[in-house]
C-alpha cells in the first residue's frame, strides 16, 4: 500500500542539529534526541493528518562562570523552505512538551522559550522538550523521502 511505503527512510531522515551560541555570558545549551526520523505513516497517520515524533529534542541549559543575571532564549528553524519536492517546511510542525499548541516550522528563528536565568538560584539550570510532527494528505504526499536541517539557537542577554 502506497500509504505504508510513504516516506519511508524518514520524514525528516535526517534531521540535523546545528547549536548556535550568541553573547559571550557562559551559558550552556545541550540538544538531546537528534537526527529525528518519523515513523512511516500508517492509515491511521493519513486519516489523522499528520505523522508524530514519539521521543522529541531535549535541550537544557545551564550557566556557569559569574553569577549575573541573563536572560535565555531557545530558538529553533529550518534550513530549508521545502521538506523535498512541492512539500513546504510549514508542513513540519513544533510544540513545546509543556504546551499542547503546535507552530509550524519555517526558515525564521521561532522562540520555543525564554527565561531568565542565575547561577545555581533562578532558573538554574532549565529545559524543555520540543515534539516534531508532519501534516500529511492522501491527495497531495506521494512517497518519497522528506528531509530538511533544523537549526536551534542560543541567545543570552543582559538585561
Amino acid at each position: 500500500m502506497a500509504a505504508g511505503r510513504l516516506l519511508r527512510s524518514a520524514a525528516l531522515a535526517a534531521v540535523t542539529l546545528l547549536i548556535v551560541a550568541r553573547a559571550s555570558a557562559q551559558v550552556t545549551l545541550t540538544v538531546t534526541g537528534g537526527p529525528i526520523t518519523l515513523p512511516a505513516p500508517t492509515v491511521t497517520d493519513y486519516d489523522a493528518g499528520y505523522a508524530v515524533d514519539p521521543t522529541g529534542l531535549a535541550f537544557q541549559l545551564n550557566v556557569a562562570g559569574a553569577s549575573a543575571n541573563r536572560t535565555t532564549t531557545v530558538s529553533i528553524r529550518s534550513t530549508t523552505a521545502t521538506l523535498g519536492g512541492s512539500k513546504p517546511v510549514s508542513d513540519l510542525e513544533w510544540r513545546r512538551a509543556d504546551l499542547g499548541t503546535w507552530n509550524q516550522m519555517s526558515v525564521s528563528d521561532a522562540v520555543i522559550e525564554s527565561r531568565p536565568v542565575r547561577k545555581n538560584q533562578l532558573n538554574d539550570p532549565w529545559g524543555n522538550t520540543v515534539f516534531l510532527r508532519m501534516r500529511l494528505t492522501w491527495a497531495s504526499d506521494a512517497p518519497a523521502t522528506y528531509t530538511t536541517g533544523l537549526i536551534v539557537t542560543l541567545t543570552v542577554t543582559t538585561p
